[in-house]
């Protein structure tokens, strides 16, 4: 789907659940301050979600659901906000990863979704071209940010990075920013189930030179690859396929600075 058709799709959708959301907010008389306060949050929230400026959690869709007495109307539509969330061809992995029992990744460009800041995200989306509208950009910001939940999980899934080193080096955001952001990459490798490994720049070369690549291992112990790069974004599930990228990133970890050594790298760039 082309870049407009897709902007269309995420506005109807909102637009579409937040009058519903209105409708039943209004049969029960209740204000915006009186529903958010039931649901946990402030009235301006509750006005967002109305106004299609954000979209809201699956579970304080199933809660409104029940405090509104909409009997399923707001509920069905979970799957669609879930999946105008995230950019088109990025759908099937951030559905995927609800569910994997272990993820691994080699990032080329910049810091891994799955460790960005919020303020990191918003500069590497606003950097965008052709650029993206400010709802555009707020409803991606909260989509990446809503995968981190995979790294917190109650059954703690096991996540690998190995980024390499230019990415964590370039100060998208400027400086402060940066420093920021590798603050928080260490903070989050305190988390028993997140590993990260530097690849070295002087490495002169490495079979994962054509782009970005992640590993998800499914609930059926089934393997299954996502590529990306410029030409190509596509989820890889044939057997033989998806054999070779595990073989490439086993490949690539050995080349890769070991985590001590990579936790090292990043606390003395963070200074």
């Amino acid at each position: 789907m082309h870049a407009g058709g897709s902007a269309e799709r995420v506005s109807t959708a909102l637009r579409v659940f937040g009058g519903q959301l209105k409708l039943f907010r209004e049969l029960a008389s209740l204000s915006r301050e009186e529903l958010g306060r039931q649901l946990g949050y402030a009235s301006h929230t509750i006005k967002s979600y109305e106004l299609a400026q954000r979209i809201p959690e699956p579970e304080t869709v199933e809660r409104a659901d029940d405090l509104l007495g909409a009997k399923g109307v707001l509920r069905v539509a979970i799957p669609l906000l879930e999946e105008v969330q995230y950019p088109p061809f990025f759908r099937d992995l951030a559905k995927l990863e609800r569910k994997c029992l272990s993820r691994h990744s080699y990032e080329t460009l910049a810091v891994p979704g799955l460790l960005q800041t919020e303020r990191y995200a918003r500069a590497v989306i606003e950097s965008h071209v052709p650029a993206h509208t400010d709802d555009e950009a707020e409803l991606l910001v909260s989509g990446r940010l809503e995968r981190q939940g995979l790294l917190t999980r109650a059954d703690r899934p096991p996540v690998h990075f190995i980024v390499e080193q230019c990415a964590l080096e370039r100060p998208i955001g400027g400086r402060e920013l940066h420093r920021e952001q590798l603050v928080a990459i260490l903070e989050r490798l305190q988390l028993r189930n997140v590993s990260l490994q530097v690849m070295p720049t002087d490495i002169e070369e490495h079979p994962c030179l054509d782009g970005s690549l992640v590993l998800v291992e499914m609930p059926d112990r089934r393997m299954l690859g996502y590529a990306e790069g410029h030409a190509r974004s596509q989820l890889v599930s044939d057997r033989n396929e998806v054999g070779e990228l595990v073989q490439l990133y086993g490949m690539i970890r050995t080349q890769a600075l070991s985590t001590r050594e990579s936790i090292q790298f990043i606390e003395k760039l963070a200074g």
